[in-house]
Order: structure tokens, then sequence, then C-alpha cells
């Protein structure tokens, strides 16, 4: 009598364990909202230690090319008007940084009569609507008239500029010797860069 009693009793219990292994509850709500919550606190302390946005040597080419670049002055002003185009790549990071500027570097020949040597800084357009060409013109006056052919010299295109990318601090971020020159660049043909010992290198 007693082992018909055991047997079933044995295979319930062992039933009863078996289908205890096999559940697996889901875990409640409150625990799921809570690892969330950690997780975007965790994606928040990633994005905060992450390096702030630099334009450093982001304006070279071919991310910033300059495809035109004209001098005009008359006897007590000058104005530069420059015409660039942006890759898809640098649009992205300018969305982002929103403040550049450009400076103009004049030729020693212009500074020295005018005792201006560089303009004000101008701010760059910000990327919109997807366009990636923008035309700017900077623009710098004098006091006194300069010799009319050094405003010849100047309208033939024949001095030279530097350009000169700020960021949102105001720091160069890279300068183009000989902008004026620099839509007719060959990459093929290799560049020749001066550097601040005036030095050559090609």
């Amino acid at each position: 009598m007693k082992e018909k009693f055991f047997y079933p009793l044995f295979i319930g219990v062992l039933l009863l364990a078996a289908c205890e292994r096999g559940h697996d509850p889901t875990p409640a709500p409150h625990h799921v909202g809570k690892e969330a919550v950690q997780g975007n606190e965790q994606k928040e302390k990633v994005k905060k230690e992450q390096k702030p946005l630099s334009l450093e040597e982001k304006f070279l080419p071919p991310h910033f090319l300059v495809n035109e670049f004209t001098a005009k002055a008359t006897s007590r002003s000058i104005h530069l008007t420059m015409r660039y185009t942006l890759s898809e790549q640098l649009y992205q990071l300018l969305e982002q940084y929103r403040d550049y500027y450009f400076v103009i570097q004049y030729p020693e020949e212009l500074s020295r009569v005018t005792h201006v040597d560089r303009s004000n800084a101008v701010k760059g357009p910000l990327p919109a609507n997807g366009q990636l060409s923008y035309t700017i013109t900077i623009s710098s006056s004098w006091i006194d008239d300069i010799p009319k052919d050094l405003i010849n010299r100047i309208n033939h295109g024949d001095l030279r500029y530097n350009l000169l990318i700020l960021d949102k601090e105001r720091s160069p971020v890279h300068i183009f010797n000989d902008v004026q020159w620099y839509p007719s660049f060959d990459p093929n043909k290799g560049s020749s860069v001066i550097s601040e010992d005036d030095g050559a290198r090609t």
C-alpha cells in the first residue's frame, strides 16, 4: 500500500521540479526601466568624455576648395571676393561647430603704405540647406591714398595674399599661402608649401 502511494508522490515531485527548472519568468517592468536609465546615463557619460569638436586640419583639400579669388582696389580701400566649396564631411562638422572666420593677410607692398597688414575677421557662412558652395567679400580701408601703380597691380592680380582660417576662439587652424593662385593648383603636379622659416618644400 505504501509503495502504491509513494510512486505517484515521487513522480509528482519530479514533474514539479522539472516544471520549475524550465520556467523563465520575464523581468518585472521596473527592472527594464532601471536598466534603460542606466544605459542612457552611460551614453551621456561617454559623450561628455569625448573630445570637443575641432577644426584643426579640417580645411585641407579636398574638404575645402577655393574656386575663385579676386581683389579690387581703390585709392583708399580693397575688396576681396572668394568663392569656395566645402565637402559633405566639412559641411556636417561646421553644422555642429557653428562659428569659423576668415582673415586675409595683405601683401607687404600694400601693408607698408597703408599700415594695414590684415583684414578684420569675417565670420564664414553657416552651412544650410545642403549648400556646399559659398561666396564671401572681405574689405578693408585706410586713411591715405595709395599710389596708382599699386592700385593697378592689385586689380591685375599681381600681388600675393594669405588666407587664415580661424576657429570660434579666433585661433588660426589653417593658412593658405598665395590663396589668389589656389584655384589653378593642380594636385597631380604637387605643390610648394612655404614654412614659417621661409623655406620651401615640395
